[in-house]
């Protein structure tokens, strides 16, 4: 199965999703399907709540989750301290390990089947939400080298819309907004959706590139989103989107 038809299935279940619980198991299931080793949601600041790490939606080892969470490792974990400030994907071949506390971090975390490659991809949600979403793959250096551009486009999609499942299901967040968005404006964001690239869309819609990027951008600030990827999940969560 192509990873579009697999990244829709997948969206397709994490919104089907009725609980947190079903979303944790719906994460579980997506792993082996998708080629990873895990799949994590860590929500930093959510509305309604002063809670430090108010949500946490994990695939590791329970063993590994517990002395994370015991020993307080977000205070040490470079990939998290890196996420809380930067926007962009963060691959953990490119964080410090140098250190001796990352060194030993590291070493920890392998022995629990962590993942040997990773990907955490900051998220800035509407309501004010700051979250993570990682995934890991136990491939080769060089098979993630060669893919981890394409996984930071689709999982940076599938990471937001596993947020505002999250968010909705745990009642973190306000009231929802309706926008109206004109029938491009819905085309372009569903296909988007769907994990296609604004050239495709161009041609299947039979638009320039520049117009595609106009619809985008025109639905982005209707539904006061800060990305075009987080657009289409809030305006498919508002079901303004036909399935």
């Amino acid at each position: 199965m192509e990873m579009a038809q697999q990244l829709e299935d997948a969206f397709n279940s994490i919104s089907n999703a009725k609980s947190l619980d079903d979303l944790r198991k719906t994460m579980r299931d997506l792993r082996e399907p998708l080629g990873l080793a895990n799949i994590v949601y860590h929500a930093l600041r959510l509305p309604k709540t002063d809670a430090l790490h108010p949500l946490l939606l994990l695939t590791y080892e329970p063993e590994w989750v517990r002395r994370y969470i015991e020993n307080d490792y977000f205070k040490i974990d470079p990939v998290v301290i890196y996420g809380r400030r930067g926007f962009l994907p963060v691959d953990w071949s490119e964080v410090d390990r140098e250190t001796m506390s990352a060194k030993r971090f590291f070493s920890e975390a392998d022995e629990f089947g962590v993942g040997r490659q990773g990907l955490t991809m900051p998220i800035r949600g509407p309501g004010g939400e700051r979250a993570l979403f990682t995934v890991t793959a136990n491939i080769s250096q060089d098979d993630w080298q060669k893919r981890r551009f394409a996984y930071m486009r689709s999982f940076q999609l599938m990471g937001h819309f596993v947020h505002d499942r999250a968010v909705q299901l745990g009642g973190f967040r306000f009231a929802n907004r309706s926008p109206e968005l004109s029938r491009r404006e819905k085309e372009c964001l569903q296909a988007i959706a769907k994990g296609k690239a604004p050239k495709q869309i161009a041609s299947d819609l039979k638009l320039s590139i520049s117009a595609v990027q106009l619809y985008l951008q025109s639905a982005r600030q209707k539904l006061g989103c800060k990305s075009i990827a987080e657009a289409a999940v809030i305006s498919h969560g508002l079901e303004l989107l036909e399935n």
